[in-house]
């Protein structure tokens, strides 16, 4: 599944849309000891407006983010095709639109035992159907090529019991203390997923899209356990793990200049494949090249590269995920941030054996905390 692919369907994804529909839901809420309190499956025609407002944009929060980042696409392993495995009961469960209990029952019953989740919680699954026209050469739809393409949504939010303080009660003409404690279904769900994945315009069966609303935070329990799939890193754990790889093999030999130069190749790499349907990885010859041009020995690059190889295992990260907007440099208390573009005003300088970082200023007025300072 590519950002065109999702963008399609986020496209549609409207309460006002023909093409897009909910056509069936099941919610049901889970305790705190894991215990199923209320379930119901009911059709979405059925549901009143206000509710069902409200269930759009819990839908539709799924399918936020960044591929890569907070949506991240997972394969089935071959043994998923097993009778009871979590692909046969989400494909039974989709081809029965919901109405097969046995297996919505066995699917729930496995989302209960297997999520490790913090909280009592409402899960809500959503049966819908995206009519996907093909187009002519002009982009035109063709409406005598056209195919549904039907498909699961599953969002599991948070459910905060709370009193809220003071209210005004209308019998009592007076203002109390609310006694009564509501259970809050958040509308933003912590976690999700899409089944089958949306590629190429069409079904994915052997595939799943997780969904986790904090990137940083995700679900190892769902991806592993409910969907039985192999978890990778996260955007920023794949940051973390490029940073700990260039420490380990380049070290001494990386200065500011060259963390500037790294950061700055490749995120031009990758601008230059920004309108492309995948986004670009970084393979281990490209670590190997790009150090070499930021000034890097032969020796430190390539066993660079060898690390990297050995890290990943060929599953290379994205160039999206490596890369900082600004350079931040940090120590004892003093923080300095630096645009892209301007990191050629950095130096650094040893003078009578002490360090200094030096910035070039071409304006002689500095600001700080918003003052005007003009360097004499």
């Amino acid at each position: 599944m590519n950002k065109k692919d999702l963008s399609e369907l986020k496209k549609h994804f409207l309460p006002a849309d023909d093409l897009l529909i909910i056509q069936h839901v099941f919610s049901c809420f889970v305790d705190g000891e894991k215990t199923k309190r209320c379930q119901n499956v009911r059709s979405f025609a059925e549901i009143p407006d206000e509710e069902m407002s409200v269930l759009y944009q819990t839908f539709a929060k799924v399918l936020k983010g960044t591929l890569g980042k907070g949506l991240v696409e997972y394969a089935f392993p071959n043994e998923a095709y097993e009778q009871n495995q979590i692909q046969n009961l989400l494909w039974t469960t989709l081809q029965n639109s919901l109405t097969d209990e046995e297996a919505l029952h066995s699917l729930v019953d496995h989302i209960m035992e297997k999520m490790i989740y913090p909280l009592p919680y409402a899960l809500f699954i959503a049966q819908c159907s995206y009519t996907v026209f093909a187009k002519d050469k002009s982009g035109e739809k063709n409406h005598y090529n056209d195919y549904e393409y039907r498909f699961l949504l599953c969002a599991v939010c948070p459910v905060e019991a709370r009193v809220d303080g003071l209210i005004y009660d209308e019998e009592e003409n007076n203002i109390i203390r609310k006694m009564t404690f509501d259970k809050i279904v958040a509308d933003s769900p912590t976690d999700g997923f899409l089944f089958p994945t949306f590629t190429g315009r069409g079904p994915d069966v052997n595939h799943v899209l997780y969904y986790a609303k904090k990137a940083k935070e995700m679900n190892t329990s769902i991806v592993e356990d409910v969907l039985g799939c192999q978890f990778v890193l996260s955007a920023d754990e794949e940051k973390e793990t490029f940073r700990a790889v260039l420490d380990k093999a380049v070290g001494e030999e990386l200065n500011l200049n060259v963390i500037a130069s790294v950061n700055e190749k490749i995120q031009d790499y990758a601008k230059s494949f920004a309108d492309e349907p995948e986004p670009p990885v970084v393979n281990d010859i490209m670590v190997r090249d790009i150090l070499l041009d930021s000034g890097i020995s032969q020796e430190k690059a390539e066993a660079a590269q060898q690390l990297y190889k050995e890290t990943v295992e060929n599953n290379y990260f994205k160039a999206s995920n490596l890369t900082e907007n600004k350079t931040t440099l940090t120590s004892s208390g003093v923080t300095v941030s630096i645009s892209g573009d301007a990191t050629d005003k950095i130096t650094t300088r040893v003078i009578d054996g002490r360090k200094f970082l030096m910035i070039s200023l071409d304006d002689p007025e500095v600001t700080v905390n918003g003052f005007q300072m003009k360097i004499q």
